[in-house]
């Protein structure tokens, strides 16, 4: 097992592409749209896997990043930590969500069970230039694959894509949402594991699924696209638990941000 990675550095979204975020309107409206905005954005990187578990933030480094005043980047804090996303300590230090191995493989199970079903209705409704796109961001995936040092960061954004591409097409926005609110406690985890496997088998494995799943959806087979995507949310699951990643932080699991009730228990100020 190669050594663990550097946490990414607070501006490496910038790096990656994002920009801070604009303000317009009278002071009442910017104030609940910029705090609507950083809330939706820092949201989006978590699902993204822009960052690692444990991973520390800083509510001034993120101000700078999204070009606000700190009040809208604490609000989206709260409402993160609240979904179990973010972690604010006693301290009131801010890091990312980091599950033990029991919170994750919990969370296997409720990911199998909602975004198989995402996966059934998505086959039967798709149009055929949703499927086009599906089998456009598989290819991608391949091609990154096949590459002779994978970038973890593009496996991660296409992965995401690649699942939500399909979700989307589901047109169920209330079971979307839910998929949203479990990846973002999950999407470090699944950050750090491709950091590790960008050089392994389990890569091909992954494709292997993925070329599985495009192949059923071009079929218009709806349960084999979903016992397809489920072998893939399963295998890669197991593999995280079996590799031991999660270990470091099965002590220390039991944070204020994992529970709404005791996330409130401490404030930013």
């Amino acid at each position: 097992m190669a050594a663990s990675p550097a946490p990414a550095s607070p501006n490496s979204a910038r790096k990656s592409g994002h920009s801070p975020l604009s303000h317009t309107g009278s002071v009442t409206s910017q104030r609940k749209t910029v705090a609507d905005d950083v809330y939706l954005e820092l949201r989006s990187r978590l699902i993204a896997g822009a960052y690692l578990p444990a991973q520390k933030l800083t509510l001034r480094a993120l101000a700078q990043e999204f070009g606000t005043s700190m009040m809208p980047v604490r609000d989206a804090v709260r409402r993160l930590s609240a979904q179990g996303g973010l972690q604010i300590n006693a301290n009131r230090t801010i890091q990312v969500n980091a599950p033990s191995s029991e919170e994750f493989e919990e969370m296997l199970k409720i990911r199998t069970a909602l975004e198989g079903l995402a996966c059934e209705n998505a086959v039967k409704r798709m149009r055929d230039t949703e499927i086009t796109r599906i089998r456009q961001i598989e290819q991608r995936f391949e091609r990154e694959t096949l590459r002779l040092r994978p970038n973890p960061e593009v496996l991660s954004k296409i992965n995401r894509d690649f699942h939500f591409g399909i979700y989307r097409a589901s047109k169920m926005p209330q079971l979307i949402n839910l998929i949203e609110n479990l990846w973002v406690q999950v999407s470090p985890v699944l950050s750090l594991a491709i950091r590790y496997t960008a050089q392994g088998l389990t890569l091909r494995d992954a494709q292997r699924h993925h070329t599985r799943l495009v192949e059923s959806i071009n079929k218009r087979d709806s349960i084999r696209a979903r016992q397809a995507l489920i072998a893939d949310i399963r295998e890669a699951g197991e593999l995280i638990l079996r590799s031991g990643l999660l270990r470091q932080y099965d002590r220390t699991s039991s944070f204020e941000g994992s529970n709404p009730s005791t996330a409130r228990r401490h404030k930013l100020r």
